[in-house]
């Protein structure tokens, strides 16, 4: 593809922060947020920075003919730093989704192997909420369809409002569009695990443990209870077992791979143990965590990589050594929805994307390429090894 033109503006995030859009012959992409960030993924600069640094020094890209590849090389060229220090990974990814995009605008969907919708129904932790746990999930794993997938996790949504509504104080919406109330991590699994059972889902947890630990402790505020790594372990085994969960992110602070590791060792068949702000879409920390036998899963932002093809790097790694990619949303999103086409794209069997809100373009989109697919289904999910 050759780049005709490229320029940039900045634009409102679910959170009413700015972030930077840019065009690539017309066609957009955005760069998302975090507000539970990990320490190592890639630097965030000021809308306005990032918006001058496009519509000056990535002009060199016009007039050039790029592929994907090409084109985020040299974005990272520009930059010359590990996590984009210079000109912000939200500059380069919002200048890779939209190469993404532009090139994959009139072709024809070839991918027809859906993700599993994660949806996230209850939250706290940085997100907003009264839970230490910072997201509450449910996957459809059922469902034969997009359509029934995003309907189990709607359905999931109204059902728990409801149930919060009659028994609860306090009911509202998180950053993430998730549900929150005046209740505790347990009655909040307690709750949300008869609703599962009903609508034949599976039930999840995003511990977002960096977030509460602090020398050298896990300090559950909603819980009253300080925990140690080792007690953390005993925790987290016990709560995955009790309530049969299924998927299990970021279980203990960002540094921890000897903990994850027990971990996966003593529920690793029965659960995705799951790494985010442990990898950051980094194949770096992601061999780290191969070697060690530290998660079974990861989690995959190409925000945090700072472009598609290093976020691709990370994905092709993860499944070579039969780690169970989950494409992710954050935070503060917008109405960009590259990263549904993405998820097919690498063949991803489960995406991270909300249940309502703003994330809805996020699953409409999977609505429109499920019905531009001559022959789609779902994706096959090892949930048991």
């Amino acid at each position: 593809m050759i780049i005709h033109n490229l320029h940039a503006e900045k634009v409102l995030d679910s959170r009413g922060n700015w972030t930077v859009r840019a065009y690539v012959n017309g066609i957009s992409g955005t760069a998302p947020s975090g507000a539970s960030t990990g320490t190592y993924e890639a630097k965030v600069i000021p809308a306005d920075k990032a918006v001058a640094i496009i519509n000056t020094k990535l002009q060199r890209l016009v007039g050039e003919s790029f592929n994907q590849i090409d084109a985020d090389i040299q974005i990272e060229t520009l930059d010359g730093t590990e996590n984009f220090e210079k000109i912000g990974g939200n500059t380069a990814i919002a200048v890779s989704f939209a190469v993404f995009n532009a090139i994959h605008n009139s072709k024809k969907i070839t991918k027809e192997v859906f993700p599993y919708p994660l949806g996230n129904v209850f939250g706290g932790g940085a997100h907003g909420g009264t839970t230490t746990f910072q997201e509450f999930l449910s996957l459809p794993t059922q469902s034969k369809s997009i359509y029934e997938a995003l309907n189990a996790n709607v359905e999931f949504h109204h059902r728990l409002r409801d149930i919060l509504n009659r028994k609860t104080k306090n009911v509202g919406i998180n950053d993430e569009g998730a549900l929150t109330a005046d209740i505790d991590d347990f009655k909040a699994l307690d709750i949300i695990t008869d609703i599962a059972e009903d609508l034949g889902c599976r039930i999840g947890l995003d511990v977002a443990s960096s977030e509460f630990f602090s020398k050298e402790k896990y300090r559950y505020k909603s819980l009253q209870k300080t925990l140690t790594p080792e007690d953390q372990l005993d925790f987290m085994t016990e709560t995955a077992k009790k309530y049969k969960l299924v998927y299990l992110e970021d279980p203990f602070e960002e540094n921890d791979f000897k903990n994850t590791q027990e971990l996966t060792k003593k529920i690793g068949n029965n659960c995705l143990i799951c790494g985010d702000d442990l990898f950051v879409t980094n194949e770096k920390r992601l061999q780290k965590g191969i070697t060690l036998g530290a998660t079974n899963s990861l989690i995959i932002k190409p925000n945090q990589a700072g472009t598609i093809s290093l976020a691709q790097d990370t994905i092709t790694l993860a499944k070579k050594n039969d780690f169970i990619p989950v494409v992710s949303h954050r935070s503060g999103e917008t109405e960009d929805s590259t990263i549904s086409r993405l998820a097919l794209f690498w063949g991803a069997p489960i995406i991270k994307a909300g249940v309502i809100d703003m994330r809805i373009s996020k699953l409409n989109e999977l609505i429109h390429l499920w019905n531009s697919a001559e022959t789609p289904k779902m994706a096959k999910l090892k949930l048991n090894r």
